[in-house]
């Protein structure tokens, strides 16, 4: 399929991907930097931002599935992936086999995937590395403090090694979650502590998301994983990052013109009669490619040529309206931007978030597969003109 074979598309912005990748390892360094990608990289293009990401400096890929870890193997990644989820144990081997490094929650899994390299690899001294999984209060996934050791023990009789201890902060974004973040971190260290004392010492030690590897500088430890802050946004307002650039613009053309008297009204339940003899501009993209239907009664606008405009009428599947008003210059094949900057205009995944009572994280992650990605930028040349600076 091309690239533009709709009139809706999303941009990805890889020179503003460096920029907040290049400003996450100068902040959290000497830590190591992992740059979360699952999800297709929230919804941008997996492959192409885990080069960028790691071009500008992240040494780890951490992802959700084997699936996904899979996929930028395909892609030609080389670099060390995390699985952050403990995978279906039918594909244990795959994951093996393609060197991811397995997240492991339970001691069964630990004893399986010794079992695995046996079979892949017998009396190789191939070793294996896994990264236990800690449950320091999230309480979604992990093991507890005695699972962890008895990982630790189970390594110490196999060719698998603990390359890695994490957990996952659970409120590090909120500051009245400060004392329940610093409990998570005691826990954390803990835990280091019962593993060194049976012989494991891990060389990474990981905790920090994007708001803990700002928040807590205490929490870096190792490495940290960041993943929202790559793509342009803050964690939360508590935790600002002015210098961050958005990653993603979704756009769409004007494909459609019609007046419309005053009265009248327009799509779905007919809800918002205009007050004016009106212009209505039909867009192609709907809530099928990840732009909400709630959006309509949430007061959501538009950019067309600098300007904000009002959706019109309720988002259906395929499309959305606008209402340009009772004059407008607007014209058919006209940009529309739904997020990003037009002129001195922007609308940026967290304001949608704020009108919808979400995060920005679902915002972007929701856009959906049929929008083409767009890449724009060379982070390559970014990059060059650092090295000669």
């Amino acid at each position: 399929m091309e690239a533009l074979s709709r009139s809706a598309w999303a941009e990805v912005d890889l020179d503003a991907l460096y920029h907040n990748a290049r400003s996450v390892v100068r902040i959290v360094a000497p830590s190591e930097f992992c740059a979360v990608v699952k999800a297709n990289s929230y919804g941008h293009e997996a492959t192409e931002v885990a080069k960028t990401a790691i071009l500008a400096g992240a040494s780890w890929l951490a992802v959700a599935t084997i699936e996904e870890g899979l996929s930028l193997r395909d892609g030609g990644i080389k670099a060390p992936i995390l699985l952050l989820v403990e995978p279906d144990r039918q594909y244990i081997e795959a994951a093996l086999r393609s060197g991811l490094t397995v997240s492991v929650d339970h001691p069964e899994l630990a004893w399986e995937i010794a079992a695995a390299r046996d079979r892949i690899w017998g009396d190789e001294s191939t070793d294996i590395s896994i990264h236990i999984h800690l449950d320091t209060g999230m309480a979604r996934a992990g093991s507890s403090l005695e699972e962890a050791v008895e990982i630790a023990k189970i390594a110490r009789f196999s060719k698998v090694t603990v390359g890695g201890l994490w957990s996952h902060l659970a409120i590090a974004d909120d500051a009245r979650g400060r004392s329940f973040t610093l409990e998570q971190l005691k826990r954390f260290e803990a835990a280091r502590l019962a593993l060194a004392a049976v012989g494991c010492h891990p060389k990474l030690s990981h905790i920090a998301n994007s708001a803990g590897a700002i928040s807590y500088p205490s929490s870096r430890y190792d490495m940290v994983r960041v993943g929202i802050e790559l793509y342009g946004y803050p964690p939360s307002a508590q935790v600002p990052m002015p210098s961050l650039r958005p990653v993603m613009s979704l756009k769409a053309r004007v494909v459609h013109l019609r007046r419309i008297s005053i009265g009248e009204a327009v799509s779905y339940g007919l809800k918002r009669p205009v007050i004016v003899d009106s212009t209505i501009a039909t867009v192609p993209i709907g809530y099928a490619d990840g732009v909400p239907r709630a959006l309509f009664d949430a007061q959501g606008e538009v950019l067309i040529r600098g300007r904000r405009y009002p959706l019109a009428g309720v988002i259906t599947m395929d499309q959305l309206m606008v209402d340009l008003g009772e004059e407008s210059d607007v014209a058919l094949g006209d940009e529309v931007v739904l997020l990003g900057r037009q002129g001195r205009e922007s609308i940026g995944a967290d304001e949608w978030a704020d009108k919808l009572s979400t995060i920005s994280y679902e915002v972007i992650a929701r856009i959906g597969n049929r929008v083409p990605r767009v890449l724009v930028g060379n982070p390559q040349a970014l990059s060059e003109n650092e090295v000669a600076r």
